[in-house]
């Protein structure tokens, strides 16, 4: 591995960590969504319990459907979330399988960049391995969501007549609302592993950057060898 591949080794272990930053940041936006979308369905579900209990039964089942209204509204910002999410999961994976490639070719009967790859390699592939376990959990995740959604949206005009309707569709979607925080918080978990590892990795190439800088100043300050010897004198007469 030359200078100039080494640099791009350490290029593309820094486009990795920008992108695992970049997905930490939109699984907190996740969880914020699917933490307001269970405090709207606590709501809903008071509301809903109140329908029993009080002479204004259809005052409490209408509140109850709007709050699911407003559960609908929060969940229909999922898909774009997701969506974000793989575009960064994605740019984050390529960007390591770069890395290993260009390490995995590198030449290392030189001890000095024999050291430098032995370093990056085991952090690089755990951001990898830890980008490739957040996109099922991401996936899953999002399929609760939308299951949540869709109870919210099978109550009708005509549902909200029907206390058990109601009752039904708030219990799915507290359900599917339920195991999303947990797939999440498990999500936030493994991406955190992730940033951490691609963080440490982007250290170590800013090293191997540094380094590979300093050679190459130290080349163009060698002298060439076939212009540094004295020139022969003319014979003198």
């Amino acid at each position: 591995m030359t200078t100039d591949t080494t640099l791009s080794a350490a290029d593309a272990v820094f486009e990795a960590e920008q992108a695992v930053s970049r997905a930490r940041w939109v699984v907190e936006e996740i969880q914020e969504t699917i933490t307001s979308a269970l405090r709207v369905l606590d709501d809903a579900e008071l509301d809903s319990a109140k329908a029993k209990l009080s002479e204004r039964g259809s005052f409490y089942l209408e509140a109850a459907g709007e709050h699911l209204g407003r559960l609908r509204t929060r969940c229909n910002d999922m898909p774009d979330l997701t969506h974000g999410l793989f575009v960064h999961l994605n740019r984050a994976s390529q960007s390591v399988t770069d890395a290993r490639t260009i390490l995995d070719l590198a030449d290392t009967s030189d001890p000095v960049i024999a050291s430098e790859v032995a370093q990056l390699k085991p952090r690089i592939a755990v951001v990898g391995e830890m980008v490739a376990l957040a996109k099922p959990v991401a996936q899953l995740a999002a399929q609760h969501v939308e299951t949540a959604h869709q109870a919210s949206r099978d109550v009708t005009a005509l549902g909200l007549l029907e206390p058990v309707s109601l009752e039904r569709s708030i219990a799915t979607a507290g359900k599917e609302l339920g195991r999303a925080d947990e797939d999440v918080r498990l999500l936030g978990n493994v991406v955190d592993h992730a940033a951490a590892s691609a963080r440490e990795s982007a250290g170590i190439a800013s090293e191997i950057t540094d380094n590979a800088r300093r050679r190459m100043s130290e080349q163009s300050r060698d002298p060439i060898t076939s212009t540094s010897q004295p020139a022969p004198r003319p014979p003198g007469r």
